[in-house]
């Protein structure tokens, strides 16, 4: 039960943001997105180098051979693979909507008007992108602790 309030919660907390993002807080600031594309290109390499430094440590065999507390169908070596193929693929999700946004012609056509404020496909893309970063962003400082755990762990199983 609090796990199902807890996603409604995110649910409603990420909706709130993202109409933010479209209406008050949009602003001019899509000159950043070069910027968060090549950091996110940098976080999304650095994810899969840390997985494969995973696949090749002798403490992944012993991960294999624990099972999950959160879902005993997995083993712990499954559910690390998880989180990081999942921050990976939505750091590519955020490049792709940043290349979308770069490269497709203005599509300035409206969608609906809140108060006053007019969201058009171009103004709900560029608040998705800032959402979607601000995403990634705490993926990435999780997958960064989580990557630290299994480096420290794996370290003094020697």
């Amino acid at each position: 039960m609090m796990k199902k309030n807890s996603k409604y919660l995110i649910f409603f907390c990420s909706l709130v943001l993202i109409i933010l993002f479209v209406t008050k807080w949009n602003y001019d600031n899509s000159s950043a997105f070069t910027s968060i594309l090549t950091f996110l290109s940098i976080i999304a390499g650095f994810s899969i180098t840390a997985l494969s430094i995973i696949a090749t440590s002798d403490f992944s065999k012993e991960l294999y051979l624990k099972e999950s507390k959160k879902n005993n169908s997995m083993t712990l070596l499954h559910e690390l693979i998880s989180i990081f193929k999942n921050s990976t693929l939505l750091f590519i999700f955020t490049i792709v909507l940043i290349l979308f946004f770069e490269f497709l012609p203005d599509l300035n056509w409206k969608i609906l008007t809140i108060k006053n404020y007019c969201i058009t496909f171009n103004i709900l893309l560029k608040g998705l992108i800032w959402y979607m970063t601000i995403v990634s962003f705490a993926t990435f400082i999780y997958l960064l602790l989580t990557f630290s755990k299994f480096v420290l762990r794996s370290v003094s199983k020697k």
